[in-house]
């Protein structure tokens, strides 16, 4: 990704985050249908399900004159790439809400820049909000990001929240340092990770953030059977994509674990040798170990 790229801030919190709780605010919603697939141990959606079904919400937006342009020749080969995104878990989703009353997904455009613009979605179970997300994606080419036709523009413009998106600084620099992490997870990429991009799928990613706080609290929790409690997975998610991930390639999760007021804070990076790729923010319960994150003290 250039590093003119637009990203959203790393931390715990999704700015705006009120308007997108409102099944009202969304220009589109389509029914859901979770899987079993979606479940962790404890028998409720994961975070890294949530970042597939926003992923497919996002595949599926309807953008006609875009399409038409690209298929009329007046648009060149181009690459749609995911730059950032938050997903936010605000209450457990199990497969039988989606029996009693139904589970299903909002989605609009919160913001559109010069080449790249900014989804937010909401799952809905009846009218509760369950989970929230935005995002930015960005319009490239061989040459890098492309500035959005008008095409493109309009689509995205019908498809408007009633609420602007918020601007957002980068992370620091320093977070792309390995050596500011403590922890190391390393990673090798599976053919199953690519997508059509033909690079790591933004979901594959978020997945190896996720591995690596569950193999910090297996170890602080001595390894136990079936891995840590599901309770103790972080319930939101701040990612920024910094470059392509490859396949196939090793990587390394770098990870940094720091007590917050309301649980732990896991700052993470996916780095080639000494390059970061990739930055993620991670919320989670303390759980039972001292209060600095760094052991395990009894049940």
């Amino acid at each position: 990704m250039a590093d003119s790229a637009p990203v959203l801030p790393a931390g715990p919190t999704l700015p705006g985050a009120g308007p997108l709780t409102d099944p009202s605010a969304y220009p589109v919603a389509r029914a859901l249908a979770p899987r079993y697939a979606d479940l962790g141990g404890d028998g409720r959606v994961t975070t890294v399900a949530l970042a597939r079904w926003f992923e497919e919400a996002r595949v599926a937006a309807v953008l006609p004159r875009f399409r038409r342009l690209v298929a009329d020749g007046g648009f060149g080969p181009f690459r749609i790439l995911l730059a950032a995104q938050r997903i936010r878990r605000l209450a457990p989703t199990t497969l039988d809400v989606d029996l009693r009353v139904g589970l299903r997904i909002g989605s609009g455009v919160r913001r559109i820049g010069g080449s790249s613009y900014s989804w937010g979605h909401g799952v809905f179970a009846g009218e509760r909000c369950v989970a929230v997300s935005d995002s930015v994606t960005v319009l490239a080419t061989g040459a890098g990001p492309s500035e959005l036709p008008d095409e493109l523009r309009a689509d995205l413009a019908a498809l408007a929240i009633d609420e602007p998106g918020d601007a957002a600084p980068r992370p620091e620099a320093a977070r792309r340092e390995h050596d500011r992490y403590p922890l190391a997870h390393r990673i090798t990429t599976r053919i199953s990770d690519v997508d059509t991009n033909r690079h790591v799928n933004n979901v594959a990613v978020l997945s190896w953030y996720a591995d690596a706080v569950a193999t910090w609290q297996s170890a602080q929790l001595g390894d136990p059977d079936g891995g840590p409690p599901e309770d103790l997975a972080p319930v939101a998610w701040d990612v920024q994509y910094v470059d392509e991930v490859a396949h196939p390639r090793t990587y390394d999760v770098a990870l940094a674990v720091d007590p917050t007021p309301d649980g732990l804070h896991y700052r993470a990076g996916v780095f080639a040798g000494e390059r970061c790729v990739g930055l993620a923010d991670g919320i989670g319960a303390a759980g039972p170990w001292d209060a600095d994150g760094s052991g395990w003290i009894g049940p």
